[in-house]
């Protein structure tokens, strides 16, 4: 009989301990996978806008130097203009440049001699130099217009150089050059905190808030693109390093078969002339953090499942009552653990958009403030004043995200109590503001929920509804529209979720609420279950419904007497 016994708990051991480890790595794939793909979402929001402002700033100097080629004072200089014109001339292109923020603004004559410029008044005048050498001349003068992004042959500072040709009476006159450095764009960038940078048609990094990065390349560069650049002069005079990252295969790009091994993801935004915006997605410390949450909620419900078994043969050795005692008080402290255990896994999977919540806040404090200190030393009060009272209300919007994160996280009371349903609506929306702006989701709260009162507690009520809301925006997907209603039947309130998505098929309704059936490929299916259980304990239920178009969800709650 022992012997049976023992042979018995060998075969066991010997399944469940494969079983296990089967579980951990599907688990650790699984949590890899939304880790980097949340990652490069955020990346793709970010590379959009970065591009938005790159955009922006060079349309604004390209706009400039069309207008100046137009200008009667500069085709009058390139005409024989007289001294004093000249002069003028110098003077209103020093200002131009100083209101704009370009690093010089300089005419050339037909022959490339600089006739005015912008640092006229300095030692390093560009007035008298001739540049015919540089390719934007030659190029402008042959075909109206060119971008050349290159070393300054005095300054030695990189920038772009916009040439527009000027004519006079149908023929060439000369050319207007904007030379354009990215100081300031790249410290916009640098406080993104993500590796940022812009590259040209040929992969070389010209803009970047990595100075170090500064005209190595994304790719190898032929033999012959090598000598055409040194030949021009555009990045000194050594050939261009391929950049460290790229070369030792650490990037790999958004959607590839490498995103889920490599320690970045490329993601690029590709702008007119042949730009493209970069954001390198760092996904290794994004993905250990959610192998270790996930790899815990596996734990957790290893644990329980232990324990519960623990618990059974436990209960054939003790007399029926106590054994019913000891279990019921056990399997609510397990329940109560699982409930924790899925509200801190939902907080991992949530952290990362309530990071981007309060980075906006943060990022609009840092420039207001700066704003501030300009406009006290403009002796500009009000308008300071102002930029003060806007950093106060997004300091109290970061307060009322990390206390709804907080309030979320922490252990539930178990005691039931009056609460404004509204108040927990706004608290999950405000929990899934980021995931419901990435998915473009449309989100209506019907008016009649505004005063509503029910026996709940708040922070158990706010879980269900973050695990019906997520539910609703994984079906659905882009675009979806989601409808909060409610409506009162006797001594119960009805609070609906309702969404446009695919609905929910035979099958998926059969095993609803069962414990580890999930139609989603990284599910654990315990959400819904663990709500029904805390909608339970409120003295209501939560009751699914097929309409003709999407799911429903009735969560029944027991009015305020």
């Amino acid at each position: 009989m022992i012997e049976s016994k023992n042979r018995l708990a060998w075969i066991v051991t010997g399944i469940a301990i494969p079983c296990i480890i089967a579980t951990f790595i599907i688990s650790d794939h699984f949590a890899t996978q939304r880790a980097v793909n949340a990652e490069v979402t955020r990346a793709q929001v970010s590379a959009g806008l970065l591009a938005s402002s790159f955009r922006r700033e060079l349309e604004k100097f390209r706009l400039a130097a069309v207008v100046l080629a137009q200008d009667p004072d500069a085709q009058a200089a390139l005409n024989g203009g007289d001294p004093i014109k000249l002069r003028a001339l110098n003077g209103k292109l020093e200002s131009l440049n100083a209101e704009m923020g370009a690093a010089a603004i300089y005419v050339m004559d037909a022959k490339g001699k600089t006739i005015v410029a912008s640092n006229w008044r300095l030692p390093s005048s560009f007035v008298g130099t001739s540049y015919a050498f540089r390719a934007y001349y030659r190029e402008a003068m042959r075909s109206g217009q060119y971008e050349q992004f290159a070393l300054g042959s005095v300054s030695r500072r990189p920038g772009l150089y916009i040439a527009k040709r000027i004519d006079f009476m149908g023929k060439p006159h000369g050319i207007v050059v904007i030379k354009v450095e990215f100081d300031a764009l790249e410290a916009e960038w640098k406080r993104s905190g993500t590796p940022a940078f812009a590259t040209n048609q040929k992969g070389v990094i010209l803009v970047t808030n990595t100075p170090a990065w500064r005209f190595q390349t994304t790719s190898r560069l032929s033999d012959d693109d090598q000598r055409r650049i040194l030949v021009n002069l555009e990045f000194g005079n050594k050939p261009l390093k391929m950049n460290q990252l790229f070369e030792d295969g650490k990037i790999a790009s958004a959607g590839s078969a490498d995103a889920l091994k490599k320690p970045y993801v490329e993601v690029a935004q590709a702008l007119p002339s042949s730009w493209f915006v970069h954001i390198l997605a760092p996904t290794t410390a994004v993905v250990d953090t959610a192998v270790t949450s996930s790899r815990l909620v596996v734990l957790t419900i290893f644990l329980l499942l232990g324990g519960l078994i623990a618990m059974l043969l436990y209960r054939r050795k003790t007399s029926a009552f106590q054994a019913e005692r000891v279990i019921a008080e056990r399997l609510r402290v397990m329940n109560d653990r699982l409930v924790q255990a899925n509200k801190l896994a939902t907080i991992g999977q949530i952290a990362a958009g309530v990071g981007h919540e309060i980075n906006q806040p943060l990022s609009a404090i840092s420039s207001y403030a700066h704003n501030s200190v300009a406009l006290i030393k403009a002796g500009k009060a009000d308008e300071a004043h102002d930029n003060l009272e806007r950093i106060g209300a997004l300091a109290e919007r970061i307060g009322a995200i990390t206390g709804e994160l907080l309030g979320f996280a922490r252990k539930a009371t178990g005691v039931n109590a009056n609460v404004l349903i509204m108040t927990a609506i706004d608290g999950a929306l405000l929990l899934l503001r980021d995931r419901i702006i990435t998915l473009n989701a449309r989100v209506t709260v019907e008016p009649n929920i505004l005063n509503t009162p029910v026996i709940a507690e708040r922070v158990r009520l706010e879980q269900v509804l973050v695990n019906l809301l997520r539910n609703a925006l994984d079906a659905g997907g882009h675009d979806t529209q989601i409808i909060i209603g409610l409506s009162i039947r006797g001594q119960m309130v009805e609070v609906t979720i309702s969404d446009d998505g695919p609905g929910l098929s035979e099958s998926a309704r059969a095993t609803l609420f069962q414990p580890f059936s999930s139609s989603k490929r990284d599910g654990l299916g315990l959400g819904l279950v663990i709500s029904r259980d805390i909608m339970a304990d409120f003295g209501g239920e939560l009751v699914a419904m097929s309409p003709q178009k999407g799911a429903t969800f009735i969560m029944r709650l027991p009015c305020t007497p």
